[in-house]
């Protein structure tokens, strides 16, 4: 127990000589969805509206004031510009601006658009469409058509909580990956590695203590996302214990790889272009912006190869409140992912550090 003990010392002491990377590790991703939740798509759109001179303009802006989500966040939010304000060359009133106008006796809604994309378009066009259904629904009287809901879940969950739970293996993934690698890379650069070479501690006891270490910096990292998504949006995982629980294998997996790749190339930039490289690409694949499934083909089957999208899957039920796949085949699948990629990282070791296949 004494040489473990001394072997998480010395791990803890390595921190030191690469604080850069650590920093990153903890507070990049949280940088990472503050930043992208500011730009990502809200339900609510400022629309600006040519002040109404007609009942049929009065009628319409009433309806973009009713129309809302299922959970009734309005869908719209209408800002009156006069026709002056709509005339005038840069700003934001030229970018889109909707008046109710006679064509051939009849009132139209015109809705006219400047220096802005074409997603923008289809979702300010969108808002506008969903008021016109408005005014035609409550037209039919007796006629009405009726929709009748039945959500699949519990509740309606904003979609930056689904972003910020993607988020999570790509954050334990990310720690233990960066930091492993730069860690294995630095003892070639520094030469360090001549002590482990000379040491009789065995591969499994030096690996061993490297992975505990690395392990829970990832689940830290993880931590502190938790605590930023939930002040943020006001959303908290159902139990605590069971993310970290979720999010071992996934801390596990990526510690041997950035570890791997630190063996095998043996110089800090390469591997860190590699463990960059990994991550992502592992992180869009394992849904990064929905759940594999609901997108079926290809990208479902690739996203299976990684720990990822399955990670994601046994989150969600912490999140929402339902489970997705079956559970307990995730769960092995992980642990099959974490033993090959320890059996992977101590193969490596052997070859590179010790000089043995």
């Amino acid at each position: 127990m004494r040489r473990v003990r001394l072997l998480l010392l010395s791990e803890l002491r390595l921190v030191r000589t690469a604080l850069p990377i650590h920093l990153i590790a903890v507070v990049q991703p949280c940088v990472f969805f503050l930043l992208l939740s500011m730009v990502m798509v809200k339900p609510t759109f400022d629309v600006n509206v040519v002040r109404p001179q007609s009942e049929a303009g009065h009628a319409l802006l009433a309806a973009m004031q009713e129309v809302t989500t299922p959970d009734g966040v309005p869908y719209i939010n209408p800002i009156i510009v006069s026709a002056e304000e709509s005339q005038q060359a840069g700003g934001s009133v030229l970018r889109q601006r909707v008046v109710v106008e006679q064509r051939a006796g009849i009132p139209t809604a015109v809705q006219r658009f400047a220096l802005v994309d074409s997603n923008q378009v289809k979702n300010l066009r969108n808002r506008l469409t969903a008021a016109a259904l408005r005014l035609w629904q409550e037209a039919q009287g007796d006629r009405a058509v009726t929709v009748v809901e039945h959500p699949w879940l519990p509740r309606d969950v904003p979609s930056i909580v689904y972003f910020g739970m993607a988020m999570l293996p790509l954050t334990v993934f990310l720690a233990a990956d960066f930091i492993g690698g730069i860690l294995a890379a630095q003892e070639f650069e520094a030469g360090t590695i001549v002590e482990y070479r000379l040491s009789p501690t065995g591969p499994s006891w030096v690996l061993g203590a490297r992975l505990v270490r690395l392990t829970v910096t990832a689940l830290l990292a993880a931590g502190v996302l938790v605590v930023v998504q939930g002040w943020y949006t006001g959303y908290w995982p159902a139990s605590a214990w069971r993310v970290g629980l979720i999010l071992l294998p996934t801390a596990i997996v990526g510690s041997c790889v950035g570890m791997v790749t630190g063996l095998l190339l043996r110089r800090s930039i390469p591997t860190l272009a590699v463990s960059l490289l990994v991550t992502l690409g592992s992180w869009i694949l394992g849904g990064a912006f929905g759940l594999a499934s609901s997108f079926s083909g290809l990208y479902e089957a690739a996203s299976r190869a990684t720990p990822h999208s399955y990670t994601v899957d046994l989150l969600f039920g912490c999140y929402y409140g339902t489970a997705v796949g079956i559970p307990w085949v995730s769960a092995a699948v992980l642990a099959l992912f974490s033993v090959i990629s320890v059996a992977l990282a101590f193969l490596a070791y052997r070859w590179r550090v010790l000089g043995r296949a």
